[in-house]
């Protein structure tokens, strides 16, 4: 039904409006609308609320549109092929991988400045020089640290080049350093704080001796473990040399030694500021027996700092005892750069590490993006894996350059403090290696993603360009050797067919059935179609017997063919024995210069599939020929209507051959070669 009002809307046109309170349902018909008609006259203008309203909202929309833009932005920064639809869009898959790429290019080369930025050439010398002087350098009995062997050994070493090597004050010609007590090694290396020495004990009841022996064997001194520690004053009974202290005490840390592993506790001495202070506390220690049956293991521990290359070097001298008696010496040097930010490189690499800390950030809301799209499905990807582990990697990374700042400071504000007091420097070095090695790490995981596909891609040019070598190299001496093979089967075939007819005539007197003929060669595997074409061709009157001129004439003719194919043979192997593929291409190209190597392989190939099919054309041909031969003479008597039949049941009356139809057979054999 239709609206009453409806010719007055369409008269009125603009005048008419829809009702923007009207929420209820459709009309039932779906026609009628409801609506306001006004009248022709101009349209009286809005409220000034509805101008503002109107004004809010568009201005609404335009942040809302603005802020959605904004969030798009953002969301762009973080879409990767994993949360972009890239199947079905090929631009957008394009722009994502090129930003991705890009991306982690500048990542690659953050990291790579981060991690090799503050490492220095100058830290192998650095320690390699260290070794030498504390390691090598001899006592006045010959006995370096390398070589100790017993505790004799130990304060020989302790009391010579141990003192030699920690305190320099002096100038070669004896003249004063000028630095007050401060102890420069090689004039350039300032020794931070006192060294320290500390020793492990066990305890005289760590084990039993057996009741043979206890009257000769009044103690008994065990292997070292945490629980059979020597925890009592002994000796002097007074000062830290005599006294245990546990290593929550020292603030020490444990050792794994060539033997066993030790705790950070037990009895110590800082050695005094002087080389004179030093060497008289050395000497109370070995009169009172410092070192006897109950020590395990023996410490030296102390750090320098070389200020031209801002390095640290910690060292660790270790001498073991084992309870079998003499002596084990082991070291550590560890060289770190643990002030950081001194130079403008160094400033330099901060900045770098901030850019650093952005990625990681980037990275996890990347991350955190495709776990939350893909959930479990997301570890099935080993690449997705290696994300993952890179990214807590360079975590820990962060919180430990963090850590090792603020230890240092604290480390260093202490020691200014107290300069005469022993820097333990010892646990930061190993930290800081372990930090290094954890870098090395991240990076060789980093690498792994542009070397995969540095691999893949090179691989690929690879067989790539080897597949054009092997193009260029089939050129005419693969096709002369395919030619040579293939004439030469075919001459055998056709000396082997004749050697078998041969045979056939020899010893037969009498005439030739031709189902006798047929079926003795059909034995020997050869083609039908073959054995009516040799037996027709010497069947000059038809009646399918072989007479003994026939068979006299086919000797003469098989035995000329086969001298013929045995020169043909003989030629074909000299000439190919002699004629080189260079020279044949040579003698190719002057013959006719404009044909290249890859028409004339081309062409040749084509030649030799149409004379296959031909061929098999041909003898089709042949075998129709003769079957229409021998139905034509078959018919000329009784005998021979007779005879047709039952040496030949299944032959039919054969269509003629037309230039048409034999165009078709070529076509039909050419398109089954092909095949």
């Amino acid at each position: 039904m239709e609206s009453p009002k409806g010719p007055k809307l369409q008269t009125l046109g603009r005048g008419a409006w829809d009702n923007p309170a009207f929420s209820g349902p459709p009309s039932p018909h779906g026609a009628l609308r409801i609506c306001t008609v006004s009248s022709a006259a101009l349209p009286q203008p809005q409220p000034r609320e509805r101008e503002d309203g109107l004004q809010e909202k568009t201005h609404g929309t335009s942040l809302s549109s603005c802020c959605l833009g904004m969030c798009r932005s953002i969301r762009g920064l973080w879409g990767t092929n994993l949360t972009e639809n890239t199947a079905e869009n090929r631009e957008l898959y394009v722009k994502t991988t090129l930003r991705e790429l890009l991306v982690y290019i500048v990542f690659l080369v953050d990291i790579c400045l981060v991690t090799y930025g503050m490492t220095s050439s100058s830290a192998y010398y650095y320690t390699k020089v260290m070794s030498e002087l504390f390691l090598q350098t001899p006592s006045d009995t010959g006995v370096s640290f390398q070589a100790i062997s017993s505790m004799a050994d130990f304060w020989d070493f302790a009391q010579g080049p141990l003192l030699d090597s920690l305190y320099w004050t002096k100038w070669y010609n004896n003249q004063s350093l000028g630095h007050g007590s401060h102890s420069f090694i090689y004039y350039e290396n300032l020794l931070l704080g006192a060294p320290r020495l500390r020793q492990l004990r066990v305890r005289n009841d760590s084990c039993v001796v057996h009741e043979d022996f206890r009257e000769d064997i009044l103690s008994c001194y065990d292997v070292y473990s945490a629980d059979k520690e020597e925890q009592v004053p002994f000796g002097a009974l007074n000062g830290t040399a005599w006294t245990y202290h546990s290593q929550n005490e020292l603030g020490g840390s444990s050792h794994w030694g060539r033997l066993t592993s030790y705790s950070g506790g037990g009895y110590y001495l800082d050695l005094p500021g002087s080389r004179q202070a030093s060497s008289e506390a050395l000497q109370d220690l070995r009169e009172w027996l410092w070192l006897n049956r109950g020590t395990r293991v023996v410490f030296i521990d102390f750090s320098v700092y070389n200020a031209n290359i801002n390095l640290f070097c910690v060292l660790r001298l270790v001498v073991e005892f084992p309870a079998t008696g003499g002596a084990i010496p082991s070291w550590q040097i560890r060289t770190v750069k643990l002030l950081r930010y001194v130079s403008n490189w160094d400033f330099f690499i901060a900045g770098c590490e901030v850019l650093f800390c952005i990625f990681i950030f980037y990275y996890v809301v990347e991350e955190i993006l495709e776990l939350r799209m893909h959930r479990l499905n997301y570890l099935g990807s080993i690449w997705n894996i290696l994300d993952l582990v890179v990214i807590l990697l360079s975590i820990m990374a962060v919180g430990f350059h963090i850590f090792r700042t603020l230890e240092v400071n604290r480390l260093m504000g202490k020691l200014l403090q107290q300069p005469n007091t022993y820097a333990d420097f010892e646990f930061l070095a190993f930290w800081q290696t372990q930090y290094n090695n954890m870098n090395a790490i991240n990076l060789f995981f980093a690498w792994i993603k542009n070397m995969f596909l540095a691999i893949i891609n090179d691989t690929y040019s690879e067989v790539k360009e080897e597949l054009a070598e092997q193009k260029d190299e089939l050129q005419l001496s693969d096709l002369l050797k395919q030619s040579y093979k293939k004439t030469l089967l075919r001459l055998r075939l056709r000396k082997k067919r004749d050697s078998d007819v041969q045979k056939v005539l020899q010893g037969r007197e009498q005439e030739i059935q031709f189902e006798d003929f047929t079926n003795t060669l059909r034995e020997l595997g050869h083609a039908e179609h073959d054995l009516m074409a040799a037996f027709t061709r010497f069947d000059q009157d038809g009646n399918h017997v072989l007479d003994k001129k026939e068979q006299e004439q086919m000797r003469q003719t098989l035995e000329e063919e086969r001298v013929a194919l045995n020169i043909e043979i003989e030629n074909l192997g000299q000439s190919i024995g002699h004629r080189s593929p260079d020279v044949l291409s040579t003698e190719t190209t002057i013959g006719g210069g404009w044909v290249s190597g890859e028409e004339f392989y081309r062409l040749t190939s084509k030649v030799l599939q149409l004379e296959s099919v031909l061929e098999g054309v041909v003898s089709q041909i042949d075998v129709v020929g003769s079957k229409l031969k021998m139905l034509e003479n078959g018919g000329l008597g009784p005998s021979s209507r007779v005879e047709a039949p039952a040496v030949w049941p299944h032959l039919q009356p054969a269509p003629t051959v037309t230039p048409a139809s034999l165009e078709s057979i070529v076509g039909r054999r050419m398109a089954e070669e092909g095949s």
